[in-house]
């Protein structure tokens, strides 16, 4: 009903409300009647004028209406007593005349009227569970209704009527705004649900439950209320993990709660707030591990903890010093491996290896002067180890005069160098030795036919001879035979420092 159409009086709300005892309400017109003619008949009776029983045309209801004598609330009225004549009128008897009924009366039967319309809405308010829904009110109204009933015992009749109606009036406004009150409850608890107060949500959803207990939107918002209030009690959880500094646990709560596929932004928000305190947690830790990795020389470790360091993607300035710090240490580290190696080479007499290792030095960082200067020396001492193994190696080469000036030349400056390790001295040795032999000269054995003229260039000319000795120091020698009437005949000798090897022939024997 709505409030637009509802009554606004006494009388239109009588017509609408019907006594608790389902029978319709006599018209106020036929009880009068009634109680007219009983009237005129007890006057009959007094008077002695006429000794007959008391009919009343057709069937009348009567309702008890006595005060309590204990004083407590009117109980709802009870149904309506038949009272049946015990004998049939006469005509005569029903066209008498009626009495006028007293207004005393009147005001009664309005009253009893009023509280029989009264109790049949409250019948109907508690059947719509009005207690649960609108309790206070319903209370303010049930004590008004008390109070209207002790009027009704004390007969003050007007003011009763006045009370039962105005109880009446507001009862109705009140069952009227269920609808309103449904819809209200509804739309605080999806309020509630977007505050995330889940358990005021329950609240207003289980009101609307009981106004609407087949409604479908409330029961849905009430599964809503307790997955959130399910999904607050696990934040919470997440939230204590978080207080107590266990973060790697809290941050596997609020896994779960999002990976339920809830999009709980306070869950999402933690999280953000979570990884970043694990993030830098790992910041500090992976710094500190590069720290020390380098101080240990692990350039492998420091290089992965830099590695994490640049996927968090936190303080970039830090994290670049840091790569900085560890492409230093690292160039140091190789600086030194490579002129310790470059020394090694050098006590081993490695000269090529020496001015490779001295060159890397310098492409790491051409400004070490230690690296210029050894790759200068080494690259000196790698020439005269590439000659003196080259003038031994070719010894042959000292029969020429030219080339054993130079390898004395050579030796020379090798015995100058300082300090002189083992394979110097050893090289040193070899060419000097070489040189000894290539400056003592070797007995050379010709055979001819003691008719050849024999010239050795650069030595002289042998006369004829069947066999003849010479003394030569190691070399090559070209030797030109001649006699008339033949053909000349030449000849190049090597002379080595063995003198088994230094016999030869020559003579002309082809006639011209």
């Amino acid at each position: 009903m709505n409030s637009s159409n509802r009554p606004h009086n006494r009388d239109q709300l009588k017509e609408q409300l019907v006594p608790p005892g389902g029978g319709s309400v006599p018209p106020p017109s036929g009880r009068r009647k009634a109680l007219l003619t009983v009237t005129l008949v007890f006057a009959m009776l007094v008077g002695g004028a006429v000794g007959v029983l008391v009919f009343l045309p057709g069937e009348k209801t009567m309702v008890s209406i006595s005060p309590s004598d204990d004083g407590t609330p009117l109980a709802p009225p009870q149904k309506p007593v038949t009272v049946k004549p015990e004998t049939q009128h006469t005509a005569a008897e029903e066209s008498a005349p009626t009495a006028t009924r007293p207004p005393e009366t009147e005001k009664a039967d309005a009253a009893r009227q009023a509280r029989e319309q009264v109790w049949a809405l409250r019948i109907e308010a508690d059947a719509e569970n009005i207690d649960s829904w609108a309790d206070e009110e319903y209370r303010q109204i049930l004590k008004r209704l008390e109070e209207a009933d002790n009027l009704l015992n004390e007969q003050v009749w007007t003011d009763a009527e006045e009370k039962y109606t105005s109880v009446l009036t507001d009862l109705q406004d009140l069952l009227d705004t269920k609808e309103q009150r449904y819809q209200q409850a509804l739309e605080e608890g999806l309020q509630s649900l977007a505050a995330e107060k889940p358990e005021s949500a329950s609240n207003f959803f289980n009101r609307a439950l009981i106004i609407k207990p087949s409604s479908v939107e409330a029961k849905n918002g009430l599964a809503q209320a307790e997955q959130l209030a399910a999904l607050r009690a696990s934040y919470q959880q997440a939230l204590s993990f978080e207080e107590q500094g266990q973060l790697a646990e809290a941050m596997t709560q609020l896994e779960e709660i999002l990976g339920s596929g809830s999009p709980y932004e306070p869950a999402v928000e933690a999280r953000e707030r979570i990884q970043a305190q694990l993030d830098e947690e790992l910041f500090q830790q992976e710094m500190n591990t590069l720290f020390l990795a380098l101080k240990g020389q692990d350039f492998a470790a420091a290089r992965r903890s830099l590695q994490t360091l640049e996927a968090l993607g936190l303080r970039r300035q830090e994290v670049a010093q840091a790569a900085a710090l560890l492409e230093e240490h690292e160039t140091r580290a190789e600086i030194q491996r490579l002129k310790t190696q470059a020394e090694t080479f050098s006590g081993e007499e490695r000269w090529q290896q020496v001015v490779q290792a001295y060159g890397a030095i310098l492409n790491l960082d051409p400004d070490l002067l230690f690296a210029s200067a050894g790759r200068q020396e080494a690259a000196k001492r790698a020439e005269l180890d590439n000659s003196l193994s080259d003038a031994v190696a070719r010894s042959h080469r000292l029969q020429d005069p030219d080339q054993r000036s130079a390898a004395a030349s050579l030796l020379d400056y090798a015995r100058r160098i300082e300090p002189q390790g083992p394979k110097l001295q050893s090289q040193i040795e070899a060419l000097d030795s070489l040189l000894e032999k290539f400056r003592t000269p070797v007995t050379v054995t010709l055979d001819s036919n003691n008719q050849t003229q024999v010239t050795i260039y650069h030595v002289g000319r042998i006369s004829p001879f069947f066999t003849t000795e010479i003394d030569l120091t190691p070399g090559t020698y070209t030797l030109v035979g001649s006699r008339a009437g033949y053909r000349d005949v030449r000849m190049q000798i090597t002379v080595g420092p063995d003198t088994g090897d230094n016999r030869y022939d020559i003579r002309c024997e082809e006639a011209i």
